[in-house]
């Protein structure tokens, strides 16, 4: 219920904040900004232990609590909970099984000091060396499908963040319905340092949060 949801929240440090929300539209979707990093909250380590209402993928960890579905980014595939290919199958795997069975939210969050660093672009240069181009279309249709399941998922999704989001971690929150964020979390956008285009519809839900520039 409610308290199981406060207390895993409590867990990322991101109950006792002051934010301010904005709606990106009339029915859903909801942003908040705050900055800096934040240290590992050892509270989080209990919540991650396996248990019979957890399961481990390898990316990710999953617990089916009282009403909702927990997915926590731990990934061992990429450094900084960035985001591969095989992590984004992982955490569209959790969130089509929250939407077949009787969750009634979805919780997302990370485990340590960082939520997301977007992209795995150390994944992406070590394949690079074989087909450029099957590579990339690889790469392309897995953001795809990984921004189309936030999109088309119907029950709230609730995020917590308790350090920096960057790229795809940063565009990804519009999509989502509620972000939590401590004074501790930071977000950013590095798209023209490194000639990358906008992701996760940035384009269009960052202008409707923050307005275009003046």
């Amino acid at each position: 219920g409610t308290s199981t949801l406060m207390e895993a929240l409590a867990a990322n440090g991101t109950t006792n904040i002051q934010t301010s929300v904005t709606g990106v539209t009339a029915s859903k979707r909801r942003f908040i900004d705050d900055r800096r990093d934040q240290p590992f909250d050892k509270r989080l380590r209990f919540s991650v232990r396996q248990t019979e209402s957890a399961y481990r993928y390898r990316d990710i960890v999953v617990r089916k609590q009282d009403g909702f579905t927990h997915i926590l980014l731990s990934t061992k595939s990429s450094e900084n909970n960035s985001l591969n290919p095989e992590v984004m199958k992982e955490v569209q795997s959790a969130l089509n099984t929250a939407a077949a069975d009787d969750s009634k939210l979805v919780l997302f969050s990370a485990v340590g000091s960082i939520f997301c660093c977007g992209l795995d672009f150390i994944y992406f240069i070590r394949r690079l060396t074989d087909d450029r181009k099957k590579e990339s279309t690889k790469m392309a249709e897995a953001i795809r499908n990984f921004v189309n399941t936030f999109i088309q998922f119907k029950k709230p999704i609730i995020v917590a963040v308790n350090g920096p989001a960057i790229g795809l971690g940063a565009s990804i929150l519009p999509l989502c319905d509620v972000v939590w964020a401590n004074e501790k979390a930071w977000f950013q956008t590095p798209y023209t340092t490194f000639g990358q285009s906008p992701d996760g519809c940035s384009s269009l839900t960052f202008p409707r949060i923050m307005g275009l520039a003046s």
